[in-house]
């Protein structure tokens, strides 16, 4: 058993976290925004696919090429350009939970010296892989709760 199993059991739980926020959420509150400027139910999932995406991508090239530079995104662009108001909650679930899968699968194939390779992130600066996995752990908590409270 690895030394990071909580950390990434943590980060596996997101799945159940962002499903069950997800659970049956009426069609017509999906594209309800709480307050202008603030993202509907629908975008909240969206990006947290997105996000998902480039956390695995940054993770592996953090284990596998530590110094590699993180390039930043502006979650706002990604949103107003990559069509976040017509993409579907459950394609974002799918992909998420394939891509948490896949990289929760990668991070215990990991030798424990491994989560202390480190990536240079453009607006953070140095980042190590053990961070990088509870930082998108927390976020995945945190998108989740707001979903449940958009629902409300």
């Amino acid at each position: 058993m690895s030394a990071h199993s909580a950390v990434i059991d943590r980060y596996e739980n997101g799945i159940g976290a962002f499903e069950a926020a997800l659970k049956n959420v009426p069609h017509e509150i999906l594209d309800r925004r709480p307050e202008s400027g603030k993202w509907t139910i629908r975008e909240v999932a969206v990006h947290l696919a997105d996000a998902e995406l480039v956390a695995a991508a940054r993770m592996r090239w953090i284990a596998a090429e530590p110094g590699s530079p993180i390039k930043a995104f502006d979650q706002d662009k990604w949103a107003a350009r990559l069509g976040y108001g017509v993409q579907t909650p459950q394609q974002a679930l799918e992909l998420f939970r394939a891509l948490r899968n896949s990289t929760a699968a990668m991070l215990r194939a990991l030798p424990d010296t491994a989560w202390l390779n480190t990536g240079m992130h453009e607006e953070r600066g140095e980042v190590s892989l053990l961070k990088l996995v509870e930082l998108y752990s927390g976020h995945a908590e945190h998108h989740a709760d707001q979903i449940s409270n958009l629902r409300e």
